[in-house]
C-alpha cells in the first residue's frame, strides 16, 4: 500500500516539474491582470459597444 502512495506522489511531483517548465511559454494574453471596464454613455448611462453610437444622441425629439 505504501509503495502505491509513493509512486503516486512521485508521479505528481514529475507532473509539477513539467508544468513549471511549460508555464513561461504561455502567451502574454493569458497573463494579463485586469479586464478593461465597459464604456458608458455620458447622458443616459447605457453601455456602449465598439463603433456604435448611443440611441439617446441619435434620437429626434417629436413635438
Amino acid at each position: 500500500m505504501s509503495k502505491v502512495v509513493l509512486i503516486f506522489l512521485i508521479f505528481i511531483m514529475v507532473l509539477g516539474i513539467f508544468g513549471k517548465l511549460r508555464l513561461p511559454k504561455l502567451p502574454k494574453t493569458l497573463k494579463r491582470g485586469k479586464i478593461k471596464t465597459a464604456d458608458k454613455c455620458d447622458q443616459c448611462g447605457s453601455y456602449l459597444f465598439k463603433g456604435v453610437t448611443c440611441k439617446c444622441k441619435t434620437k429626434t425629439k417629436i413635438k
